[in-house]
């Protein structure tokens, strides 16, 4: 009887645990662990899964501990490569943004960020980054004023950057009309 009312139990939290919101907290020695709202851990030693590209040593698929950090990511894959941008790396990676699971992280070498800047800057192709340009410079789009491109880098800094131009509609602000306007003068 006792065992069936253990069961019971059990499922009974199990059923109500499943709405319930989950936070990332902090543990002695600097490590992460999941828990839900009222502080029951969720998942101990899980591990998310990111992508390292471009200009590190050893640029690969890694799993890492929840809560890990970019900067965690970048000694997994080895460091910065030779020709890696620290440049860029130092204005552009947040190295303490805890790392979500299908993440990528790209670190371009000193050409891509030359020519990159050159496109920013119109002398290229005339686009504009999504990816790095600065508020004043997405301000020069058709229709988008200082408050919507500070909106598309507010999307830009939380998502981790956008993965492809038709995101731009996720902005709050940019519908269908506003896409089609600037859709042929960016780029990521």
């Amino acid at each position: 009887m006792v065992g069936i009312g253990l069961i019971v139990v059990g499922l009974g939290m199990n059923v109500w645990g499943a709405d319930r919101k989950e936070k990332v907290e902090l543990i002695k020695g600097g490590e992460y662990r999941r828990v839900d709202e009222v502080g029951s851990v969720v998942q101990g030693n899980s591990k998310v899964m990111i992508d390292m590209g471009g200009e590190v040593v050893r640029p690969g698929v890694y799993g890492l501990k929840t809560g890990a950090r970019v900067n965690d990511a970048l000694v997994a894959a080895g460091g910065l490569g030779v020709n890696a941008d620290r440049e860029w790396v130092e204005r552009n990676l947040n190295k303490a943004e805890i790392l979500r699971d299908g993440m990528k992280i790209y670190i371009p070498n000193k050409d891509q960020s030359r020519i990159q800047n050159l496109k920013i800057l119109g002398t290229e192709d005339g686009l504009i980054s999504i990816n790095a340009a600065r508020v004043e410079e997405l301000d020069k789009l058709p229709g988008i004023g200082p408050s919507l491109a500070g909106r598309i880098v507010d999307y830009r800094e939380k998502n981790g950057g956008f993965r492809d131009i038709n995101e731009l509609k996720l902005v709050p602000g940019i519908g269908e009309k506003m896409y089609e306007k600037i859709k042929d003068k960016v780029a990521l």
